[in-house]
């Protein structure tokens, strides 16, 4: 998690840029609006709470709850879950992501 955790503060806006069988790649910048400046790629993915756009997340280390709920959707031995808090439209919201491994592209 300390890969996702030194981003926390650095980026304002964050969007799903795409998710499919590839896997679930979600892009940030201080303004999206002409380019981005980081590209986060989860691998093998196999379970997301994300909304489509957020803004200032607070990358993290998972709950027990948390933890708990990813054992029952993947296992353990395999998968990893990635947490974080971040304001939405609606307010603040957990979003997580169980996959089996995260790639972080920076300086694009």
């Amino acid at each position: 998690m300390d890969e996702l955790e030194r981003l926390t503060g650095r980026w304002w806006d964050w969007e799903v840029r795409r998710w499919d069988a590839a896997g679930l790649l979600l892009i940030a910048d201080n303004d999206l609006t002409y380019h981005h400046a980081v590209e986060v790629t989860f691998t093998d993915v196999a379970w997301v709470a994300c909304t489509d756009l957020f803004h200032h997340p607070v990358f993290r280390p998972p709950t027990a709850g948390e933890r708990e709920f990813a054992r029952e959707v993947a296992p353990e031995d395999e998968y990893t879950l990635f947490t974080w808090d971040a304001e939405t439209a609606t307010g603040a919201v957990p979003m997580m992501v169980v996959a089996q491994g995260v790639q972080v592209r920076e300086d694009l």
